[in-house]
């Protein structure tokens, strides 16, 4: 019983800060968005997914590695072991960050003129090269606590990078603007860097009081004889697999960064043009869809021990109900989002961006809510019932499907940025009910399609009141940002007393999707 309170609290930590840090996370893009405008954004998410990419195919399975080998040998009653193997990985993580900055600085230039097609993102790849370095160092630290089964370090770290980061953002492009966007961008992606030192001087900090609490208490750090270069390849074979998973989605967005203005720019738009219209859909868009993600990751993470135990129970009553209760949790939430970013994309952005331009590609993206929940849901359905591999090859399929459909419906005239945000739909469209016949297979799960439907008429009348009530006030002559403001407010009202009149939701409903 305490190892699975010591479990439990430890999710609940780790989910906190991962929500704090994601709500941080997309809702410093607006006042940024607003200070360097689409162009500047642009320029921005053209690095980011360089970094983003390299960062999660070097250390995304450190952390996962490290806790595994440490876990293993604190168990075996080899405490010394951690402590190896944490000088171990940070030497090779050392090694590791230090070449991925300097071939990442050294390749920037022909990445930027060539790749990328803009030269102007050179400054922003400079800028957030040295971030690979410390965000290696940093997996280190975390996989080491995460073993030692102390989540609060990993999550205070977070918390407090992302802190520092969104602060350096936005103070850095605003200090650069004046020099040019470029400039502004640089500042806004070495937000990162300035992150990465503000995370990694807690974890040390931590650290360091952690090993004074070992030696006042006097504990024998026990080792085996096992050499250094053994504990590192066990290391790296546990970490490679994992990494190559977690760089699916970084690989996809690089791409994007790719072919999007790439393919915009085959079609005669200008550099400028490209990149701004690439800054909508990338930097302000896809932003907003990131929102109802946060709570549909939550319901997933939390869907996964609840799977496994029902199926370690062997009760399929029990895991018919949690997995559809996941799903109607996660369409509660992704189907009025969808609704109503799809109906006032237009006035959405004019409020949050003073870019009203970026609702065309947010009206189709808008789906993508839908689509990215079901597949978030679903997959953590197949990794409960032990079933990761397909969910991560129905993940890799989704991507490919992504670059195709991105590369292909861009290239239209007509659609231009529109099509990357239909792309984006089909994909995950695609992989979702991949997704869902795959999970229905294994666990012969009977879908709840008539509460579905029930769901997605209640989201129709609300999006029908909504844009009602938004030009009724239009017609007042009432502020278009005060009359956005005023329907989301009325189209939230309207949801939530449907939810209530016909007993959608609950506090039973959040109670046994997490087991309590």
């Amino acid at each position: 019983m305490n190892h699975r309170q010591s479990f439990l609290k430890g999710a609940v930590i780790l989910s906190i800060a991962g929500a704090i840090s994601k709500i941080l996370g997309a809702v410093y893009r607006i006042p940024l968005a607003r200070l360097i405008g689409a162009e500047g954004i642009g320029l921005y998410q053209m690095a980011y997914p360089i970094y983003t990419t390299i960062l999660a195919l070097a250390t995304a399975g450190v952390p996962v590695a490290i806790s595994i080998l440490i876990a293993r040998k604190e168990t075996q009653g080899f405490p010394g072991e951690s402590r190896r193997i944490l000088r171990v990985s940070l030497v090779l993580l050392t090694v590791l960050g230090l070449l991925l900055t300097f071939l990442v600085m050294a390749s920037s230039n022909t990445l930027a003129w060539y790749v990328l097609k803009d030269g102007r993102a050179y400054y922003a790849i400079m800028a957030v090269s040295p971030a690979i370095f410390l965000a290696a160092l940093m997996s280190v630290f975390r996989g080491y606590f995460q073993g030692q089964q102390t989540m609060l370090p990993t999550a205070v770290s977070q918390v407090v990078e992302q802190i520092f980061r969104v602060t350096a953002v936005l103070f850095l492009a605003y200090m650069l603007y004046p020099r040019g966007l470029e400039y502004a961008a640089a500042g806004a992606t070495f937000g990162a860097v300035v992150g990465g030192v503000g995370g990694l001087l807690v974890l040390v900090v931590v650290y360091y009081r952690h090993r004074r609490q070992q030696k006042q208490a006097g504990l024998s750090l026990r080792h085996t004889s096992a050499s250094s270069w053994d504990l590192a390849v066990e290391m790296v074979r546990l970490a490679v697999p994992v990494s190559f998973g977690a760089v699916v989605l970084p690989l996809v967005q690089m791409l994007d960064a790719i072919i999007v203005p790439g393919r915009l720019l085959a079609l005669n738009f200008s550099t400028s043009q490209a990149t701004a219209l690439y800054g909508h859909l990338a930097g302000m868009a896809a932003v907003l869809i990131s929102l109802p993600t946060i709570f549909t990751i939550a319901i997933a993470t939390s869907l996964v021990p609840a799977v496994s135990e029902a199926l370690t129970r062997q009760d399929r009553g029990l895991l018919n109900e949690r997995l559809n209760y996941a799903f109607r949790a996660g369409m509660i939430i992704s189907f009025p989002a969808a609704a109503g970013l799809f109906i006032l994309a237009f006035p959405i952005c004019d409020l949050l961006y003073g870019q009203a331009e970026a609702g065309v590609p947010l009206e189709p993206l808008a789906f993508s809510a839908i689509v990215l929940a079901a597949f978030q849901i679903s997959s953590a359905g197949l990794q409960g019932i032990g079933r990761p591999q397909i969910a991560m090859r129905h993940l890799i399929i989704t991507g490919m499907l992504k670059v195709l459909f991105n590369y292909t419906l861009t290239s239209v005239p007509s659609l231009n940025i529109r099509g990357a945000a239909i792309g984006t739909v089909a994909a995950f469209t695609a992989g979702s009910l991949l997704n869902i016949v795959s999970l229905r297979k294994y666990t012969e799960i009977k879908y709840e399609t008539g509460r579905m439907l029930k769901l997605a008429v209640m989201t129709v009348i609300m999006a029908l009141v909504t844009r009602s009530f938004y030009y009724w006030l239009l017609s007042y002559d009432i502020y278009s940002h005060m009359a956005t403001a005023g329907a989301i407010l009325c189209g939230v009202t309207v949801y939530l007393l449907l939810l209530l009149v016909t007993r959608e939701m609950d506090l039973e409903m959040i109670r046994r999707i997490t087991g309590r």
